[in-house]
């Protein structure tokens, strides 16, 4: 297929100074904040090892601000280590430090700046043009030959580190960002039915916008929710109480929307129909009106049996979030059962998302997968027919280019 952008193909990269945008963003426990899975750092090995005549510096986030996982890339650093990149860490992004560690990088080794969610500008969302502004990319730009965004997983964030270098330097996209594009476009562009998508996971607000502008594509003939976009549906029909509602961030904007789509769409939004709870430090798996306001982590097991048919039956298939609590071994049930039926499914399937796909990992489900995708947003995002923000930067870049 023809790309509408450049990749490493296009640029003479050895020698050369290469920022390089990734996407690193690993679970991490809770409790210990150690990162639990490296499969999103495994899967830019590619770009870099064909990167390994360069100076590389790769710029990436984790978390975010009052989150769980927001900590340090030291860990990630020691991850690429292990994979056997020459790689070391700044505990520093902009700063004068980080600048004269960037200058000391020779070919072949590897610098990881600080966590880039570090600075409160990369917070903010606005045009390429906008946030090419911001102290970020102003102090690191002038530093560089190349910028190179492997970063797919953030491709729908239109935000300094991701689009606002590529106002300002020759910008491509690493083998990641191509292999996802390109697989993405090919599975989307068959016809086949039933077309079932598996929603789950906690990023409520923005997974219901996004729910809302799928099901307008009339591609989905089932939409399967579990996890916290579950929840709000099901408090949305009535059928749990608004008790349920206080992990969900952005309940009272999203409550409204998801009781319009379950009016509109009736016979395709499949919610579940029964709940595991937690009752002291056991799993319950009960109706709804037994759950007693105890936390709701998991799809119960009639929900996952009815799930679990629907997927096997599906011509395609593409799943983004868990359906509930996995972290914790006796509620990863629902998400187990649920990427057990997308390996068996014959047809095209797809896993988006860091958890689900590190799961799937884990379970050596993979190979039993059409595609493994890094993005979760990005990914859904790429299936409502929206032109990933990521993409429409490294576009306009390409005609610089070619300017």
């Amino acid at each position: 297929m023809f790309l509408t952008f450049k990749t490493l193909d296009d640029i003479n990269h050895r020698g050369k100074r290469i920022l390089t945008r990734v996407d690193m963003n690993c679970s991490v426990d809770p409790v210990t904040k150690q990162i639990t899975d490296i499969s999103r750092i495994e899967a830019i090995q590619q770009t870099l090892q064909e990167l390994s005549s360069s100076k590389v510096v790769l710029m990436a986030h984790q978390g975010r601000p009052g989150s769980d996982d927001f900590i340090s890339l030291e860990q990630h650093t020691k991850a690429l280590k292990n994979l056997g990149f020459n790689a070391s860490f700044v505990d520093d992004i902009f700063g004068q430090k980080a600048k004269e560690a960037i200058s000391q990088v020779k070919d072949g080794e590897i610098l990881v700046l600080q966590n880039v969610r570090y600075f409160e500008g990369e917070l903010k969302k606005a045009p390429a043009h906008e946030v090419a502004q911001e102290p970020l990319v102003q102090e690191l730009y002038p530093l560089f030959d190349f910028f190179v965004n492997d970063a797919f997983g953030a491709a729908h964030r239109s935000q300094a580190s991701l689009v606002g270098f590529t106002t300002v330097l020759p910008s491509v996209a690493g083998r990641l960002v191509e292999k996802e594009i390109r697989t993405l476009t090919s599975a989307i562009g068959t016809d086949q039915h039933p077309w079932t998508l598996v929603l789950g996971g906690s990023k409520v607000e923005d997974k219901v916008k996004t729910l809302s502008r799928l099901l307008s594509t009339d591609r989905v003939d089932y939409s399967v929710l579990g996890g916290l976009v579950g929840t709000l549906f099901l408090i949305a029909a009535g059928k749990v109480s608004e008790n349920y509602s206080k992990p969900i961030k952005g309940f009272e904007s999203a409550i409204e929307t998801a009781q319009e789509l379950l009016q509109e769409y009736p016979d395709v939004i499949i919610l579940p129909e029964d709940a595991a709870v937690k009752r002291g430090n056991t799993r319950i798996d009960c109706d709804f009106s037994e759950m007693n306001n105890d936390p709701f982590l998991d799809i119960g097991l009639q929900t996952s049996d009815k799930y679990v048919k629907l997927i096997k039956e599906s011509a395609v298939v593409f799943a983004n979030g868990p359906m509930g609590y996995f972290e914790n071994e006796a509620f990863a049930k629902g998400t187990s059962d649920v990427l057990n039926a997308i390996a068996d499914c014959k047809g095209i399937t797809v896993v988006g998302g860091g958890h689900m796909g590190a799961m799937a990992k884990k379970m050596s489900l993979d190979d039993s997968i059409t595609h493994l995708s890094t993005g979760g947003g990005a990914t859904i995002n790429f299936l409502t027919g929206k032109k990933l923000d990521l993409v429409v930067a490294l576009e306009a870049a390409a005609k610089r280019m070619d300017g």
